[in-house]
Protein backbone atom coordinates (compact mmCIF):
# COMPACT_ATOMS: atom_id res chain seq x y z
CA UNK A 1 0.00 0.00 0.00
CA UNK A 2 2.84 2.68 0.09
CA UNK A 3 3.23 5.22 -2.75
CA UNK A 4 6.69 6.46 -3.32
CA UNK A 5 6.72 9.66 -5.06
CA UNK A 6 8.66 9.79 -8.73
CA UNK A 7 10.58 12.55 -10.20
CA UNK A 8 12.36 11.90 -13.72
CA UNK A 9 14.76 14.76 -15.25
CA UNK A 10 15.96 13.92 -18.91
CA UNK A 11 17.68 16.91 -20.59
CA UNK A 12 19.62 14.15 -23.18
CA UNK A 13 20.16 14.57 -26.54
CA UNK A 14 16.58 12.77 -27.54
CA UNK A 15 18.67 10.64 -29.92
CA UNK A 16 20.80 8.95 -27.67
CA UNK A 17 19.58 6.18 -25.05
CA UNK A 18 21.22 7.80 -21.75
CA UNK A 19 22.03 5.55 -18.43
CA UNK A 20 20.01 5.83 -15.66
CA UNK A 21 20.91 7.72 -12.03
CA UNK A 22 19.41 6.96 -9.12
CA UNK A 23 19.44 9.65 -6.15
CA UNK A 24 18.63 8.35 -2.60
CA UNK A 25 18.04 11.25 -0.04
CA UNK A 26 18.98 11.30 3.59
CA UNK A 27 16.71 10.91 6.42
CA UNK A 28 14.06 13.53 7.04
CA UNK A 29 15.02 14.90 3.64
CA UNK A 30 12.53 14.37 0.12
CA UNK A 31 13.54 14.05 -3.69
CA UNK A 32 13.82 18.23 -3.64
CA UNK A 33 17.25 17.47 -1.17
CA UNK A 34 19.02 17.17 -4.92
CA UNK A 35 17.75 20.22 -6.70
CA UNK A 36 21.28 21.78 -7.34
CA UNK A 37 22.40 18.25 -8.95
CA UNK A 38 19.73 18.27 -11.56
CA UNK A 39 21.45 20.56 -13.99
CA UNK A 40 25.04 19.01 -13.93
CA UNK A 41 23.74 15.39 -14.27
CA UNK A 42 20.62 15.20 -16.38
CA UNK A 43 22.20 16.64 -19.63
CA UNK A 44 24.22 13.20 -19.39
CA UNK A 45 21.73 10.83 -17.96
CA UNK A 46 18.12 9.94 -17.43
CA UNK A 47 18.24 11.48 -13.50
CA UNK A 48 15.77 9.34 -11.19
CA UNK A 49 14.92 10.83 -8.11
CA UNK A 50 12.34 9.61 -5.32
CA UNK A 51 10.98 10.53 -2.34
CA UNK A 52 12.17 7.41 0.12
CA UNK A 53 9.10 5.78 2.05
CA UNK A 54 7.64 7.82 4.63
CA UNK A 55 9.14 11.28 3.36
CA UNK A 56 8.64 13.91 1.72
CA UNK A 57 5.08 13.55 -1.05
CA UNK A 58 5.60 9.21 -0.36
CA UNK A 59 3.36 7.71 1.57
CA UNK A 60 3.75 8.70 5.44
CA UNK A 61 4.79 5.31 7.70
CA UNK A 62 2.88 4.57 10.47
CA UNK A 63 4.59 5.25 14.42
CA UNK A 64 4.38 1.42 14.90
CA UNK A 65 5.72 0.33 11.79
CA UNK A 66 9.08 -1.46 11.43
CA UNK A 67 11.76 -0.57 9.29
CA UNK A 68 14.79 -2.90 7.56
CA UNK A 69 17.16 -2.41 4.86
CA UNK A 70 15.18 -5.39 2.65
CA UNK A 71 11.74 -3.29 2.42
CA UNK A 72 14.22 0.28 1.07
CA UNK A 73 15.67 -2.69 -0.92
CA UNK A 74 12.93 -3.44 -2.50
CA UNK A 75 11.40 -0.31 -3.16
CA UNK A 76 14.29 0.33 -5.21
CA UNK A 77 14.11 -2.78 -7.10
CA UNK A 78 10.64 -1.58 -7.27
CA UNK A 79 11.84 1.65 -8.92
CA UNK A 80 13.86 0.22 -11.60
CA UNK A 81 11.31 -2.03 -12.75
CA UNK A 82 9.47 1.28 -12.79
CA UNK A 83 12.10 2.95 -15.05
CA UNK A 84 12.58 0.09 -16.69
CA UNK A 85 16.14 -0.62 -16.49
CA UNK A 86 17.87 -4.06 -15.24
CA UNK A 87 20.82 -2.19 -13.09
CA UNK A 88 21.65 1.87 -12.77
CA UNK A 89 24.15 4.34 -11.69
CA UNK A 90 23.28 5.12 -7.72
CA UNK A 91 23.70 7.97 -5.48
CA UNK A 92 22.95 8.29 -1.92
CA UNK A 93 23.64 10.82 0.41
CA UNK A 94 24.02 10.10 4.47
CA UNK A 95 21.33 7.24 4.90
CA UNK A 96 20.59 7.01 1.63
CA UNK A 97 23.96 6.29 0.94
CA UNK A 98 23.75 3.49 3.32
CA UNK A 99 20.78 2.29 1.38
CA UNK A 100 22.59 2.16 -1.79
CA UNK A 101 25.79 1.15 -0.68
CA UNK A 102 24.32 -1.99 0.92
CA UNK A 103 22.13 -2.39 -2.71
CA UNK A 104 25.47 -2.35 -4.30
CA UNK A 105 26.74 -5.31 -1.76
CA UNK A 106 23.45 -7.47 -1.73
CA UNK A 107 22.17 -6.68 -5.69
CA UNK A 108 25.51 -6.23 -7.53
CA UNK A 109 24.58 -6.71 -11.12
CA UNK A 110 21.75 -4.15 -10.59
CA UNK A 111 24.55 -1.52 -9.43
CA UNK A 112 27.15 0.17 -12.08
CA UNK A 113 28.39 2.46 -10.28
CA UNK A 114 28.04 3.83 -6.58
CA UNK A 115 28.74 7.86 -5.51
CA UNK A 116 28.56 7.56 -1.71
CA UNK A 117 27.92 11.26 0.07
CA UNK A 118 29.10 11.12 3.85
CA UNK A 119 27.33 7.94 4.15
CA UNK A 120 25.70 6.77 7.42
CA UNK A 121 27.89 3.72 7.91
CA UNK A 122 26.57 2.93 11.82
CA UNK A 123 23.63 4.98 13.23
CA UNK A 124 23.10 7.96 14.63
CA UNK A 125 23.66 7.35 18.43
CA UNK A 126 21.19 10.18 19.53
CA UNK A 127 18.00 10.05 17.85
CA UNK A 128 16.18 9.05 21.09
CA UNK A 129 17.01 12.96 22.21
CA UNK A 130 15.73 13.95 18.50
CA UNK A 131 12.64 12.00 18.97
CA UNK A 132 11.94 13.53 22.52
CA UNK A 133 12.30 17.31 21.10
CA UNK A 134 10.44 16.43 17.97
CA UNK A 135 7.36 14.95 20.08
CA UNK A 136 7.70 18.28 22.55
CA UNK A 137 8.74 21.23 20.26
CA UNK A 138 7.70 19.74 16.51
CA UNK A 139 9.17 18.84 13.38
CA UNK A 140 10.56 22.12 11.71
CA UNK A 141 11.64 22.85 15.86
CA UNK A 142 14.17 20.14 15.68
CA UNK A 143 14.55 20.54 11.89
CA UNK A 144 15.83 24.16 12.83
CA UNK A 145 18.13 23.51 15.48
CA UNK A 146 19.73 21.07 13.66
CA UNK A 147 20.55 22.54 10.64
CA UNK A 148 23.36 24.46 10.66
CA UNK A 149 25.50 21.24 11.74
CA UNK A 150 23.82 19.92 8.36
CA UNK A 151 24.65 22.57 6.04
CA UNK A 152 27.62 24.13 8.07
CA UNK A 153 29.19 27.43 9.32
CA UNK A 154 29.11 28.78 5.68
CA UNK A 155 25.17 28.50 4.70
CA UNK A 156 23.82 31.58 4.43
CA UNK A 157 20.24 32.10 6.65
CA UNK A 158 18.30 31.80 3.70
CA UNK A 159 19.94 28.59 2.84
CA UNK A 160 19.19 27.49 5.90
CA UNK A 161 15.41 28.05 6.44
CA UNK A 162 14.69 27.13 3.17
CA UNK A 163 15.96 23.29 4.37
CA UNK A 164 14.71 23.43 7.08
CA UNK A 165 11.00 24.89 6.60
CA UNK A 166 11.01 23.47 2.88
CA UNK A 167 12.64 20.16 3.21
CA UNK A 168 13.27 18.18 6.43
CA UNK A 169 10.74 20.61 8.57
CA UNK A 170 7.54 19.12 6.04
CA UNK A 171 8.39 15.20 7.42
CA UNK A 172 5.36 13.71 8.35
CA UNK A 173 5.48 12.80 12.28
CA UNK A 174 4.78 9.39 12.42
CA UNK A 175 7.36 8.81 9.77
CA UNK A 176 10.22 10.12 12.57
CA UNK A 177 8.23 8.29 15.07
CA UNK A 178 8.87 4.66 13.54
CA UNK A 179 12.19 5.40 11.67
CA UNK A 180 14.17 7.56 14.53
CA UNK A 181 14.31 3.97 16.94
CA UNK A 182 15.66 2.01 14.19
CA UNK A 183 18.43 3.71 13.43
CA UNK A 184 20.48 3.29 16.03
CA UNK A 185 20.82 -0.09 15.36
CA UNK A 186 21.63 0.35 11.36
CA UNK A 187 25.41 -0.99 11.13
CA UNK A 188 26.56 -2.03 7.31
CA UNK A 189 30.47 -2.49 8.15
CA UNK A 190 29.91 -6.74 7.30
CA UNK A 191 28.03 -5.60 3.86
CA UNK A 192 31.39 -3.07 2.79
CA UNK A 193 33.64 -5.44 1.50
CA UNK A 194 30.99 -6.88 -0.87
CA UNK A 195 30.77 -3.80 -2.53
CA UNK A 196 32.80 -4.31 -5.52
CA UNK A 197 31.10 -1.74 -8.21
CA UNK A 198 33.20 1.63 -8.93
CA UNK A 199 32.51 3.76 -6.04
CA UNK A 200 33.16 7.48 -5.20
CA UNK A 201 33.60 8.27 -1.63
CA UNK A 202 32.64 11.85 -0.38
CA UNK A 203 33.65 13.30 2.58
CA UNK A 204 34.67 16.49 4.39
CA UNK A 205 37.89 17.66 6.25
CA UNK A 206 35.78 19.16 9.48
CA UNK A 207 32.34 17.53 10.24
CA UNK A 208 32.07 16.57 13.84
CA UNK A 209 29.59 14.18 12.97
CA UNK A 210 32.00 11.78 10.60
CA UNK A 211 35.63 13.03 11.09
CA UNK A 212 37.92 11.71 8.44
CA UNK A 213 40.15 9.35 9.36
CA UNK A 214 36.58 7.31 10.55
CA UNK A 215 35.95 7.64 7.11
CA UNK A 216 38.87 6.79 5.98
CA UNK A 217 39.17 3.64 7.73
CA UNK A 218 36.08 2.09 6.34
CA UNK A 219 36.33 3.27 3.16
CA UNK A 220 39.74 1.01 2.51
CA UNK A 221 37.28 -1.94 3.09
CA UNK A 222 36.49 -1.37 -0.49
CA UNK A 223 38.13 -2.60 -3.43
CA UNK A 224 36.93 -0.66 -5.77
CA UNK A 225 36.34 2.47 -3.93
CA UNK A 226 38.39 5.80 -4.05
CA UNK A 227 37.71 8.71 -1.58
CA UNK A 228 37.34 12.46 -2.32
CA UNK A 229 37.80 14.98 0.82
CA UNK A 230 35.59 18.41 0.15
CA UNK A 231 37.09 21.16 2.09
CA UNK A 232 34.22 22.43 4.82
CA UNK A 233 32.32 21.37 7.73
CA UNK A 234 28.95 20.45 6.91
CA UNK A 235 27.63 17.34 7.88
CA UNK A 236 25.70 17.44 4.80
CA UNK A 237 27.52 18.61 2.24
CA UNK A 238 25.68 16.99 -0.34
CA UNK A 239 23.01 19.44 0.48
CA UNK A 240 25.68 22.23 1.40
CA UNK A 241 27.91 22.25 -1.80
CA UNK A 242 26.03 20.97 -4.72
CA UNK A 243 27.81 22.18 -7.09
CA UNK A 244 31.32 20.64 -5.80
CA UNK A 245 29.33 17.70 -5.34
CA UNK A 246 27.47 17.06 -8.15
CA UNK A 247 30.96 18.32 -10.55
CA UNK A 248 32.84 15.67 -9.04
CA UNK A 249 30.16 12.88 -9.21
CA UNK A 250 29.34 13.65 -12.96
CA UNK A 251 33.15 13.53 -13.72
CA UNK A 252 33.35 10.13 -11.53
CA UNK A 253 30.24 8.97 -13.67
CA UNK A 254 31.38 9.78 -16.88
CA UNK A 255 34.34 7.64 -16.86
CA UNK A 256 32.38 5.01 -16.30
CA UNK A 257 30.14 5.12 -19.44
Amino acid sequence: GIELHVVIDDFTDPWRVPETVVMVHGMGQSLDAWRGWVPHLARHFRVLRFDVRGFGKSTPIAANARWSLERLHADIEALLAFAGCDSAHFIGAQSGGSIAMTFAARQPVRVKSLVAVAPMITGTPDTTRWLRQIERAGVLAWARGTMAGRLGNNATPAQVNYWAEQIQGRTPLSTLQSYLPWVPGVDIRPDLPKVKCPTLVMATTGSGLRPIEGVKAWQEKMSSARLLVIDGDAWHPAGAYPDVCARAALKFLMEKT
